[in-house]
């Protein structure tokens, strides 16, 4: 019998067609908030994330005005093809930041635990398209074809060759207008920029909540109320 598989991780890449026009002013944009904060505070080899310099909100600036509409439509595009059914969702961007890689920096594995779904977006890309210029990696943590702990490390090498049913990551080549969105929860990495130009790029955490004035409903088994009806500490009647 043949062999089926099942739970593929769904990568949505859109290209975006006005890229060209809107670059230079955000890449203007992403060089002016990086030179408004003094203060290092990202590791050496690792690129200049906004998130951790105090740079987290550009959904708000109106110079990526453009990205966040083309972020908010493809991002009920992806839902859609997941199958969701999104009259009862409510979506907000929950943060968004610019990233800047110079050569030799990277950004180590993680995942965005407090967001739902995730994008990153190119502005500019040194060899657009090459794994030079640092590849995003989605890693494999299930290894749901892992029938034999350890089988893929490089002292064993015992896979005639890597595919779907093996692989322990995908990696994606960054591409100058390209538009990439996944779930928040999978665990990531960028590898190091190894070219003489910066690569730049923004990311977004993007959160699903139930929509505003619906109180019943199956959707409120799973997805949280909507921000405006909680209430903080300290504000008891």
């Amino acid at each position: 019998m043949p062999t089926h598989t099942h739970f593929p991780l769904a990568i949505y890449q859109a290209d975006l067609p006005d890229a060209a026009l809107n670059k230079l002013g955000m890449l203007e944009a992403v060089r002016d908030l990086e030179s408004s904060d003094d203060e290092k505070r990202n590791f050496e080899g690792r690129a200049w994330t906004g998130d951790i310099h105090g740079v987290a909100s550009v959904q708000d600036d109106s110079r990526f005005g453009w990205l966040v509409g083309q972020v908010e439509t493809h991002t009920r595009l992806y839902l859609q093809e997941l199958g969701l059914e999104l009259k009862d969702v409510a979506l907000y961007i929950q943060r968004a930041w610019p990233v800047i890689s110079r050569y030799g920096e990277e950004i180590g594995p993680h995942s965005h635990l407090t967001a739902h779904v995730s994008a990153v977006y190119y502005i500019s890309v040194p060899y657009s398209g090459s794994d030079a210029a640092g590849c995003l990696v989605f890693l494999n943590d299930a290894r749901l074809n892992e029938v034999c702990a350890g089988l893929g490390l490089e002292n064993t090498e015992l896979f005639t060759e890597w595919n779907g049913l093996n692989q322990d990551q995908a990696a994606y080549a960054p591409t100058e207008g390209r538009l990439l969105l996944f779930p928040a929860k999978q665990r990531h990495a960028v590898a190091a920029n190894e070219t003489e130009d910066d690569r730049v790029s923004v990311s977004f955490d993007i959160v699903l909540t139930a929509k505003p004035n619906q109180t019943t409903g199956k959707s409120y088994e799973f997805l949280a109320p909507p921000p405006s009806t909680w209430k903080p500490f300290g504000t008891a009647i």
